[in-house]
């Protein structure tokens, strides 16, 4: 896999600076199976070899033939006449076409290998998705079993409310409605990371648990576009197209053939004044006369401005998927932001809890809600910047 090389520098978006470093080509490693990194290589194998055909689809075969009749005419004996040829025929000028059926071919081969490289970028990044959101799903558990905790305490304080007659039955089905609906939403995440590890194994064979996720980082928009797969294709793909009319038009203009055949022959008959073994050669101009050349060019034409057309749509895009991921960012630093200010905010709380609870004011139960509270606060901080890693993968995902 070829490295990515990442500009180092500071970008300004909705006034967060996000600083820009590295090489990012041995961040994103190949993920996948055996299996699926074979049928890869197997796909580009046979692009070549393709390739290879188109490249020579110009040249003529030589033709070998070999001829034996018998015929029981004469009235002294059969006559059998033996003939092995060689032969081929061999247009050497075709208005262009020869020169631009050989672009086409390697344009082509390019276009195909730049969408086969994506479509493997994508497969890779696809299990690095389900490794993050793997991650996030275990942070949301640690803390869904931390609000549990919370809950359960919730509840005990408030069944001896209710007894001592402090609070009605209202507040204690709320604390129990709160711990049911947290542990359904624990069995959710239960069911989600099933899910996500069968969609893992069903694309690599490695051990989710035993790899180590890259940290990736922002690229730049400039980076992102001069290296985006899609692109690439895109634009390989309008030259693939704008070669293809120039062969089109050539398919109607004057073809110069050279055509050369030599032959071997053999009778039982005896002919005198002919060689057993003779050559005949040549050339050919010819130009078709068509009444759908007219149409034949044009549609070709349009199909190549349709691809220009389709380069500068992608282009578009690409800035404006750049644009959405930059937006989403912001977002989640944010979210990031807030959460790092409930930690602290929890923090001091619970300083100031133990404190009372070493004067008596202040029960264990209030220590460990508080505690646990500060830890949920800091997980908040992984999730999110866990949801940062899955938003940064969409760029890597198009680009090499």
């Amino acid at each position: 896999m070829k490295g990515l090389n990442v500009l180092k520098k500071l970008w300004l978006y909705s006034s967060i600076i996000i600083s820009l470093p590295l090489s990012a080509g041995s961040m994103i490693e190949n993920y996948l199976s055996q299996q699926k990194n074979q049928i890869f290589d197997y796909q580009l194998r046979a692009n070549e070899l393709q390739s290879a055909v188109l490249r020579k689809n110009w040249v003529s075969p030589i033709m070998l033939s070999y001829t034996q009749t018998t015929t029981t005419q004469s009235i002294k004996k059969d006559i059998t006449n033996r003939t092995f040829s060689i032969s081929i025929d061999q247009p050497i000028f075709k208005s262009g076409g020869i020169y631009y059926s050989i672009k086409f071919a390697n344009a082509k081969e390019r276009a195909t290998r730049a969408r086969l490289d994506l479509s493997h970028r994508q497969l890779i990044t696809q299990a690095l998705q389900t490794l993050f959101e793997l991650k996030k799903n275990r942070l949301q558990k640690r803390q869904i079993t931390l609000k549990l905790r919370n809950d359960n305490i919730d509840i005990r304080r408030k069944k001896e409310q209710y007894k001592a007659g402090l609070i009605d039955s209202s507040f204690l089905n709320e604390a129990i409605l709160k711990r049911n609906q947290d542990r359904s939403q624990l069995l959710d995440l239960q069911l989600a990371q099933k899910r996500l590890l069968s969609s893992f194994r069903l694309i690599s064979n490695r051990n989710p648990n035993r790899i180590r996720l890259p940290k990736l980082r922002l690229i730049s928009s400039k980076e992102y576009r001069k290296k985006n797969l899609e692109l690439k294709a895109q634009y390989l793909e309008m030259l693939e197209s704008e070669y293809n009319s120039k062969i089109t038009l050539s398919k109607y203009l004057p073809t110069v053939s050279f055509n050369a055949s030599y032959y071997v022959t053999d009778s039982n008959q005896i002919t005198l004044g002919q060689r057993k073994d003779y050559s005949q050669y040549g050339f050919r101009i010819s130009m078709p006369i068509n009444i759908n050349a007219p149409d034949d060019v044009e549609a070709s034409r349009v199909s190549y401005l349709q691809k220009g057309v389709e380069l500068q749509d992608a282009k578009r895009k690409a800035r404006s998927d750049y644009r959405l991921v930059l937006e989403n960012i912001s977002i989640i630093n944010r979210k990031i932001a807030l959460a790092k200010s409930d930690r602290e905010l929890y923090r001091n709380l619970l300083k100031n809890t133990k404190e009372q609870a070493s004067a008596g004011k202040k029960t264990h139960f209030d220590v460990e809600t508080m505690r646990n509270s500060v830890k949920i606060s800091e997980l908040d901080i992984y999730i999110h910047r866990a949801e940062k890693q899955i938003e940064l993968l969409k760029l890597y995902t198009k680009t090499y």
